[in-house]
């Protein structure tokens, strides 16, 4: 039997879990995992709006041997457009998350790609409950970005599961 795996996101001082494996994550200006328009970030007249960091991790049960080499990666092209970018980083303790203000730590989400990923632990990892390190997402709009909406960007994990 393989392992059931869940990418979950994390809020609040606690880590409130919340399944994110088939849905959106919201990148905003608040603490939650609510898939709405409010707390959106908006273009600045010069600098950077920053969003709330996004805390992500697999939960994982079902009945397996090891699961090794968890990794996270993009298509390695952004269609955010022009003065939105998404920064990305492996942390291994979860803390509140907290709204950005630079990307410090971080590295561009779209240099993550199927060939180059983010390494989230090499494991081996064994039993249920969370697994790897996180990925922790953080937004940033400039002053050079277009207002409206930006389309939605997708994320893949991966690992070498036994």
């Amino acid at each position: 039997m393989p392992a059931t795996v869940q990418i979950v996101e994390k809020n609040g001082a606690g880590g409130t879990t919340t399944d994110k494996t088939s849905g959106n994550v919201r990148m905003k200006k608040a603490d939650n995992s609510t898939v709405d328009l409010n707390n959106p970030l908006v273009k600045p007249g010069s600098g950077s709006d920053w969003s709330f960091e996004k805390f992500l991790r697999l939960l994982v049960g079902g009945t397996y041997t090891q699961i090794t080499n968890i990794r996270a990666y993009t298509d390695g092209s952004s269609g955010l457009g022009t003065g939105v970018n998404l920064w990305a980083k492996a942390q291994a303790a979860y803390t509140t998350p907290a709204q950005g203000t630079a990307s410090t730590g971080y590295v561009n989400a779209f240099t993550l790609t199927s060939g180059a990923p983010l390494s989230l632990g090499a494991g081996p990892f064994t039993g249920a409950g969370e697994k790897g390190d996180h990925l922790v997402l953080l937004a940033e709009v400039t002053a050079a970005a277009a207002g409206g909406l930006t389309p939605s960007e997708s994320i893949t994990f991966a690992w070498d599961e036994i």
